[in-house]
Formats: C-alpha cells, sequence, structure tokens
C-alpha cells in the first residue's frame, strides 16, 4: 500500500481497514429510535454513537475509542455516515439517504443551538430558546431517522426487527428524560429557578 494512502487510512479510520468483513452497526427500528430520543430530548445520540462506533471497532479492529465519539457524536457524525454509506455500497444494497448533506445539516444544527443558547440568556428569552431547541431537535430527529434506515438497510433488517422492543433501561432513560424536560419547560414558562 502507498504511505500516503496508508496515512489517510490510519487519519480518517475509513471502512477501508475492513473490505473484505461485513459492517453491522447498531440496529434499532425507527418507533424505537423515535421514543428514546424524543423522551431524552436528543440525549440518545450518546448512546447511538458510541453503539455505532463500538459495533464498528469489533468489526473492523479500527484504533478508535467508542466512548469519545459518543460524547462527541456531532465531530464524528460525517465519519459515521461514510462507514455506512461504505458498508451499503460495498454490499450492493440501496438506500438513497445523502449522507454527506445529512450530516452537515446535523453539524450546523448542532452548532445554531449552542449559539442560541449562548446569546439569548435574558430570563424573557427562556421560552424562545426552549422552542428554538425544541424545534432544532426535531428537525435532527429528521435528519437521523435516515440514517437509522440505513443502517438497518445495511444490516439486512430495514424494519429494525431485532431491537425493537423496549426494556426496563430504556423505560427508565425516557422517564428521567421526561421528568428533565418537564423542568425545563416549567422553569422557560413561569421563570421560577
Amino acid at each position: 500500500m502507498n504511505p500516503a494512502t496508508e496515512a489517510g487510512n490510519r487519519l480518517s479510520n475509513t471502512p477501508s481497514q475492513c473490505d473484505d468483513q461485513r459492517i453491522n452497526l447498531y440496529v434499532v427500528s425507527v418507533s424505537k429510535f423515535l421514543l428514546l430520543y424524543g423522551f431524552t430530548a436528543g440525549g440518545y445520540m450518546v448512546y447511538w454513537s458510541y453503539r455505532n462506533w463500538a459495533s464498528y471497532k469489533a468489526v473492523s479492529g479500527a484504533s478508535i475509542t467508542p466512548g469519545v465519539r459518543g460524547v462527541l457524536w456531532p465531530f464524528f457524525i460525517l465519519p459515521l455516515f461514510e462507514v455506512v454509506q461504505n458498508g451499503l455500497d460495498r454490499s450492493g444494497r440501496y438506500y438513497f439517504w445523502q449522507p454527506e448533506t445529512r450530516g452537515l445539516v446535523i453539524m450546523g444544527l448542532v452548532m445554531f443551538s449552542v449559539l442560541v443558547n449562548t446569546f439569548f440568556t435574558r430570563p424573557s428569552d427562556e421560552a424562545y430558546v426552549l422552542f428554538a431547541n425544541v424545534a432544532l431537535i426535531a428537525v435532527c430527529c429528521a435528519m437521523l431517522v435516515a440514517a437509522q434506515r440505513a443502517i438497518n438497510t445495511l444490516a439486512g433488517d430495514p424494519q429494525g426487527s431485532l431491537n425493537k422492543a423496549l426494556n426496563g433501561i430504556n423505560i427508565a432513560w425516557m422517564v428521567v428524560g421526561a421528568l428533565l424536560m418537564a423542568a425545563v419547560a416549567y422553569v422557560a414558562f413561569t421563570g421560577q429557578r
């Protein structure tokens, strides 16, 4: 292998390291994804990203740290989408989802959310910030649903049938997320702290 190509593969951790192996990532049904994402106000993305990178590392042997990629998921969404698309291309499975555009939009939405929270800090802005964040979370969710469908297609389980049931941990996280969102909404609308 050409040294420049080898260095490029080390830097980007692209799927070329495991061309002969099938890439299976974190399969979950879209309905379960939506419930977990919605009831955790997007916090599910940390776990979702971690599970995808951990699955990728297990198959490819790539020297990555799934925990870091989970916590910093917005910075690693484009490489993850590249892994998914490369896997689809190699497997001959087709799913139209525009991964680069989708990844850039998601990154932009996350950055915009941070800016909204940074610049609108007056108590009277809290309701507007809440509505803006709800809208951003919803749009980001719509972008991610297609990514999950692509991952499920790659695994040969387009419906995510193998992981559609909610377990006790899922329900506990949804309850915690719902209570946290209720507390944030209460503070935003009543002005009490």
